[in-house]
C-alpha cells in the first residue's frame, strides 16, 4: 500500500517502510500530485512549481526524468497535458475522513510537523501550506471547544495554555484559554489574559478586538452560568450595527413583558430574526429552526437547548416537564415551514408552563389563544441608505461615501422596497458589479437578488465547504459543479455557457464560493482551491460547456487581432488555466483542432511553455480534412517554438497546403512558415511565402507588413543590407502599420545595424516600447536579442554583458528556443572579445551540434568561424547556465565595468 504523507515533510510509505525520495524535485513532484487527489496537474503547473518564473530551457525533459524516477515506487499516469497519481493515498486524505468522522483528536494525530515543511518555501505551494495550517488550527480549537463542552476544562488547559502561547495574536486562542480558566476557578487570570490579548491586537495592529472578547469578558464577570459545562449557551451578539426599528423594538420589548406569547410577522427578508435578535438579553432559550425540515424535528431541537439528551418525536410532554414552573422565554426562529408542530408544542407549553413565555419568529401567525403578532414593514429611507452604505464599506474599503454615492444607494433601495435583507443583499452585490451597475440591472428587471435557497437566510455560513455547498439552492450547486472545471478563474462571459445567470453567480459570491476581484474590469472570479476540489468529486462539471466558451473566447481575440491588440497578451494570460482545460478535454476532437489552432496563433507572440508543449500533442497523423490541418497548425507552431525547425516546416507545410487561401488562419499560418523558414537559412522560401502573404487581402494588415519585412532581413542576413532597404522603400506605403506593431522598426534597425548602429539603437528602442506597450513578447525578446548584437559590435562590454544576461533570461523563460542559440552566439563573441577563448569555444561547439540551432547567414558565418577551436572535455549539463556564469564573471570585472577588454586577436 501506497500512502504520501503530506502533514509534515514530504515522505512516501510503501507498505508502512519509508522510501528515499532523491532530492527537492521529486518532493515537489510527489507533492503536486498528490495534491491534487488523483486529478490530472498539467505539465506547465508542475513547470511552475519546480522552477516558478525561470524554468530552464529543457524543463519539460527534466520533469519526464523526475516522474520516472516516482514511478519506481507509485503509479503515476501520463495524460493529456500532464500527470495524475493512480489510486492516492495520503494522510491528509485520512485526516479528512476523520474529521468527517467526528474523531478530531485522532485526525491531529495526524500531523508530523507542518505540512508540507520540506516544500514550504516555494511559492506554488504557498496557498496549500496556508489552508492546511488554518485547518490543523480550526481542528484544534474544535477539539478544544468539545473538551470544554464535555466538561474536560481541566485536562484541556494545559494544552489550550500552550496553544494560545503560540498563537498570542489569534482570538479564538484567546477566548478558549480564557473560558478554560474560568471553568477551573481562575477566573482572574482568565480576565487578565483577555487585558493582555487586547493590549497586544491594539499595540501590534491599532485596531481593537471584536466584541466578542468584550462579550465574553462581561458574561465572565457576570458569573453566567452559560459559561458552565451542560447549560445551554446564550445566543451570541451580532458584531454588525443595527440601524432603525426604534419603535418596533420598543412595542416588542412591552409585548414580552405583558404577554404570553408574541409573533413577529412579516414577508422574508423584513428583519424578523435580527429584530428578535436586538431584544435580547442573553438569557433566553433560542431555537433556530431554519435548518429543520421534519416537524417532528421542532421537539428535538428544543430538547437539544435544554440539554436533553434525546426527545421521542412527539415528546412534548417531557420538554413542558423540563421546563416546569421556572419563569424562562422559549424562542422559536424560522418558524413558518412547520407551524402545525410549532403549534403544538407551545400550546402544550401554554398549559403545563404558567411562567414560560414564547417569543416566535415566523411569516404566518401561530394561531394559539393570546398570540399577540408584531407585524414589520419596510425600513424608512433614511434607515435604510444607512444600512445599505454600512455593509457596502464593510465589503469594500474603497466604497464611496459622497454624497453622490448615497443617491445611488436610495435608488437601489428603492428598487428593493426597502426591505432590510435586500438591502444587505444589494449592498453585497455592490462588491461584485460595483453602485452605478447595480442600480442599471436593477432597473431593468434583472433578479440579480433572488436568493438561491429558501427561506429568510441572508448568508450561509459553515465550517466545511460540504455543509455549504448542501445548503446552496440546486441552482447554485448546478454552477458552483460546473464552475469546478474552470483554472485560474473566469468572468461573467461563462454564464450563458452554462445556462446561468448572474443572480445564481452573485449567491456564490455571497456564500464565498467564489471569491471576486471587482476592481477587475470585467469583474474577475474564481473558485479557491478547496472548494473546486470539493465540487469536482460531486463530478457534475460541464467541460463541453467550458471548452465552447474558451473557443468563442480564442476566437474573438484572435478577430480582434486584425491589428496589434494590447489586450492579447493579459487575456491570454488570465486564461491559462482554462485553455488547458479545455484542450486536454477536447484533444481527440475537431472542435479542440480549432481551439488549439486559434490558441497557436492568437499565442505566438507571447508563447507560455505550458501552452506550448500541449500544443504539440495535436500532431496529426496524415493531414486530408481542415481539422487536420488545423492540428498541423498548432502542433507546427509548437515545434517552431520549440526550435524544431525541420518539423515545423513539414506540419505548417501541410496545413497551409490543405487550408483555403481564404481561410481565417491561412494568412497567419504563412507568416509563421516564414518565421520558421528565417531561422532555416531558407531565403527563397521566406520571399516566396512573403509574397503570397502580401496577395492575401484576407490577412490582416500587419501580417501582410511583418511578411515583407521578413523578406527585407533574409537580405540583410545574407551580408545585402542595402537591398533589404531598397526592398524595404519599395514596398512604400504598403509598410503603414499600427501604432502598437514594432517589428517595423526592428526591421529598420536589423538593416541599419551594419552601417549606422547607433541609429539601430534607437530604433530598437522604439520596437521595444510598441512591442512591451502591446504585449508582443515574441517580438520584443528578438528586438533585445538584436539590441544585444549591436553592444557587443559597437564595443560597449559592460552594456553588453547586462544585455546578454537578461536577454537569455527572458528568452528561456518564454520557451524560444532558437533564439535562446542565438544569443549563446552572441555571448560567444562577446567572451571571445573579451579574451574568454575557451568559453566562447565551448559555446559555439554547443550550438553547431545542437540540431535546434538556426541556421548561420552573411557575416556571421565568419564571426563564429573566428571563435571555433579544439574543446576538450564532456560539454556543459546545462549550456545556457554555462553562459551566465561566465557572464556574471565578466559583469563582475572591473576592466569590462570600466569599458576596457581584453582582446584576444580575433577581431
Amino acid at each position: 500500500m501506497h500512502v504520501i504523507g503530506l502533514l509534515g515533510p514530504v515522505e512516501l510509505r510503501v507498505d508502512g517502510q519509508p522510501v528515499a525520495l532523491g532530492g527537492a524535485p521529486q518532493r515537489v513532484v510527489l507533492a503536486r500530485l498528490a495534491l491534487a487527489e488523483g486529478r490530472v496537474v498539467p505539465v506547465g503547473e508542475l513547470v511552475e512549481a519546480l522552477w516558478g518564473d525561470d524554468p530552464p530551457g529543457n524543463a519539460v525533459g527534466n520533469l519526464h526524468s523526475y516522474v520516472s524516477r516516482l514511478r519506481r515506487h507509485i503509479d503515476v499516469v501520463r495524460e493529456p497535458g500532464g500527470y495524475r497519481l493512480e489510486r492516492p493515498e495520503s494522510d491528509l486524505g485520512e485526516a479528512e475522513r476523520l474529521v468527517a468522522a467526528g474523531q478530531l483528536d485522532e485526525a491531529l494525530g495526524l500531523w508530523r510537523g507542518d505540512a508540507l515543511a520540506d516544500v514550504a518555501d516555494r511559492l506554488a505551494f504557498a496557498p496549500d501550506v496556508a489552508r492546511l495550517a488554518e485547518w490543523r488550527r480550526h481542528l484544534r480549537e474544535e477539539w478544544f471547544e468539545q473538551r470544554l463542552a464535555s466538561g474536560d476544562a481541566a485536562g484541556a488547559l494545559p494544552e489550550i495554555e500552550a496553544y494560545a502561547t503560540a498563537e498570542p495574536m489569534r482570538e479564538r486562542a484567546c477566548l478558549l484559554h480564557m473560558r478554560a480558566l474560568h471553568q477551573t476557578g481562575r477566573t482572574a487570570e482568565a480576565l487578565a489574559a483577555g487585558r493582555a490579548y487586547r493590549e497586544r491586537v491594539v499595540d501590534g495592529h491599532g485596531v481593537d478586538p471584536s466584541p466578542a472578547l468584550d462579550d465574553l469578558q462581561r458574561r465572565i464577570l457576570a458569573e453566567d452560568p452559560v459559561l458552565r459545562p451542560g447549560r445551554p449557551r446564550a445566543p451570541r451578539r451580532r458584531a454588525d450595527r443595527f440601524f432603525g426599528r426604534r419603535d418596533e423594538l420598543a412595542a416588542l420589548r412591552a409585548a414580552l413583558a405583558d404577554g404570553r406569547v408574541t409573533t413577529l410577522v412579516g414577508p422574508g427578508g423584513v428583519g424578523k430574526t435580527r429584530l428578535m435578535t436586538e431584544a435580547l438579553t442573553g438569557d433566553e432559550l433560542v431555537v433556530e429552526l431554519a435548518e429543520r425540515s421534519v416537524p417532528g424535528d421542532v421537539a428535538v431541537a428544543v430538547a437539544g437547548a435544554l440539554g436533553l439528551r434525546a426527545a421521542p418525536r412527539g415528546g412534548t410532554v417531557a420538554i413542558a416537564d423540563r421546563l416546569g414552573a421556572a419563569p424562562a422565554l422559549l424562542v422559536l426562529d424560522n418558524c413558518e415551514h412547520l407551524l402545525d408542530a410549532v403549534r403544538e408544542l407551545v400550546n402544550e407549553i401554554l398549559v403545563r408552563c404558567p411562567r414560560v413565555r414564547v417569543l416566535a419568529t415566523s411569516r404566518q401567525r401561530l394561531g394559539v389563544a393570546g398570540e399577540r403578532v408584531l407585524r414589520l414593514g419596510p425600513l424608512p429611507e433614511a434607515d435604510r441608505v444607512a444600512l445599505f452604505c454600512d455593509r457596502a464599506a464593510l465589503l469594500r474599503a474603497d466604497f464611496p461615501q459622497d454624497e453622490r454615492s448615497r443617491e445611488l444607494a436610495a435608488e437601489v433601495c428603492g428598487l428593493v422596497d426597502g426591505l432590510p435583507l435586500a438591502v444587505e443583499l444589494a449592498a453585497r452585490r455592490e462588491a461584485v458589479f460595483g453602485l452605478a451597475h447595480l442600480r442599471d440591472t436593477l432597473g431593468a428587471g434583472l433578479q440579480v437578488l433572488d436568493p438561491a435557497r429558501g427561506g429568510d437566510r441572508a448568508t450561509a455560513v459553515s465550517a466545511t465547504v460540504e455543509w455549504s455547498y448542501r445548503l446552496l439552492d440546486p441552482s447554485a450547486q448546478a454552477l458552483l459543479d460546473r464552475l469546478a472545471v474552470c483554472r485560474g478563474g473566469f468572468d461573467i462571459s461563462i454564464l450563458p455557457y452554462l445556462s446561468q445567470e448572474a443572480a445564481v453567480l452573485a449567491e456564490l459570491v455571497d456564500a464565498s464560493l467564489v471569491v471576486c476581484d471587482v476592481n477587475q474590469d470585467p469583474p474577475r472570479y474564481r473558485l479557491l482551491e478547496t472548494v473546486r476540489h470539493v465540487a469536482l468529486t460531486h463530478g457534475n462539471e460541464d467541460r463541453d460547456a467550458h471548452a465552447r466558451w474558451m473557443l468563442d473566447f480564442i476566437t474573438d481575440l484572435r478577430r480582434r487581432q486584425r491589428v496589434r491588440n494590447p489586450d492579447t497578451t493579459p487575456a491570454l494570460r488570465r486564461e491559462r488555466g482554462n485553455l488547458q482545460a479545455a484542450l486536454a478535454w477536447w484533444e481527440h476532437r475537431d472542435e479542440g483542432a480549432r481551439l488549439a489552432a486559434w490558441t497557436a496563433v492568437a499565442g505566438s507572440d507571447a508563447p507560455d511553455p505550458g501552452l506550448t508543449a500541449q500544443l504539440a500533442r495535436f500532431r496529426p497523423g496524415r493531414v486530408e480534412t481542415e481539422s487536420d490541418a488545423l492540428r498541423a497548425l498548432a502542433a507546427g507552431t509548437s515545434e517552431w517554438l520549440e526550435g524544431r525547425l525541420s518539423e515545423a516546416d513539414r506540419l505548417l507545410s501541410a496545413a497551409i497546403g490543405r487550408l483555403p487561401e481564404r481561410h481565417a488562419l491561412t494568412g497567419a499560418a504563412l507568416l509563421l512558415r516564414i518565421s520558421n523558414s528565417m531561422f532555416v537559412g531558407r531565403a527563397d522560401l521566406v520571399r516566396a511565402d512573403a509574397q503570397r502573404l502580401r496577395e492575401n487581402a484576407w490577412a490582416p494588415a500587419w501580417t501582410r507588413t511583418t511578411g515583407m519585412c521578413c523578406a527585407a532581413l533574409m537580405d540583410a542576413y545574407g551580408g545585402d543590407a542595402a537591398a533589404g532597404l531598397r526592398r524595404l522603400e519599395a514596398y512604400g506605403k504598403e509598410l503603414v502599420s499600427d501604432r502598437l506593431d514594432g517589428f517595423v522598426p526592428f526591421t529598420r534597425g536589423e538593416l541599419l545595424a551594419g552601417t549606422d548602429p547607433e541609429a539601430a539603437l534607437s530604433c530598437y528602442d522604439e520596437s521595444l516600447r510598441r512591442t512591451e506597450q502591446a504585449g508582443l513578447g515574441y517580438t520584443a525578446n528578438i528586438a533585445r536579442v538584436a539590441r544585444a548584437a549591436v553592444l557587443i559590435r559597437l564595443g560597449r562590454p559592460a552594456e553588453a554583458v547586462e544585455a546578454c544576461r537578461r536577454t537569455i533570461g527572458q528568452v528561456r523563460a518564454a520557451g524560444m528556443t532558437a533564439q535562446l542559440w542565438t544569443m549563446l552566439r552572441l555571448t560567444a563573441e562577446l567572451l571571445g572579445s573579451l579574451g574568454c577563448d575557451e568559453p566562447a569555444a565551448v559555446l559555439v561547439a554547443a550550438a553547431d551540434d545542437d540540431p535546434y540551432a538556426p541556421a548561420v547567414m552573411g557575416p556571421d558565418v565568419e564571426r563564429l568561424a573566428r571563435l571555433r577551436a579544439p574543446v576538450t572535455g564532456p560539454p556543459p549539463e546545462d549550456i545556457a547556465e554555462y553562459a551566465l556564469f561566465w557572464l556574471e564573471q565578466q559583469g563582475a570585472s572591473k576592466d569590462v565595468a570600466s569599458g576596457g577588454a581584453h582582446r584576444s586577436g580575433h577581431d
